[in-house]
């Protein structure tokens, strides 16, 4: 391959490259979304004011468990089909369902709790939807192949 070939490779990678580079762009880091925010601040305001006494026990169970499940459903759909895949650990995801998980725990450990079997049931939901979302946020994209 002559330098010329190898100019014109470049100038026909540039716009590819440059198109993947601004997509990525455009998907915000979870961390700078209000939707995390919303979903810890939810979590945390629903079992604060169970554990006072304003509200249910089983509502703020639901609250925090439904909160986790949107939010880990948005932001699957929102990184399917980006290039790179988030270990599980650094993923807001997994952030938003262990703040899910701690929420029940705190809830259950309340004099008078949760039953056992709504703990049981919102752990496992959360546990699939983590599962799920994970697997569909590592979705990667497909390459078109030249014609």
């Amino acid at each position: 391959m002559n330098i010329v070939e190898k100019i014109k490779l470049l100038f026909a990678i540039k716009k590819p490259v440059t198109e993947l580079v601004n997509e990525a762009k455009q998907i915000k880091s979870g961390f700078k979304t209000w939707e995390f925010w919303g979903t810890i601040l939810g979590c945390l305001i629903s079992v604060s004011t169970a554990l006072a006494g304003f509200i249910p026990a089983t509502t703020a169970l639901i609250i925090s468990t439904a909160l986790t499940v949107l939010y880990n459903i948005v932001r699957a759909f929102q990184n399917s089909g980006v290039d790179g895949v988030t270990p599980v650990a650094q993923s807001t995801r997994f952030i938003a369902m262990l703040a899910g998980i701690i929420s029940a725990g705190l809830l259950s450990l309340k004099n008078g709790g949760v039953n056992p079997e709504w703990i049981t049931t919102a752990i496992s939901i959360l546990a699939a939807i983590g599962a799920a979302s994970q697997s569909l946020g590592a979705t990667q994209p497909t390459i078109e192949q030249p014609k």
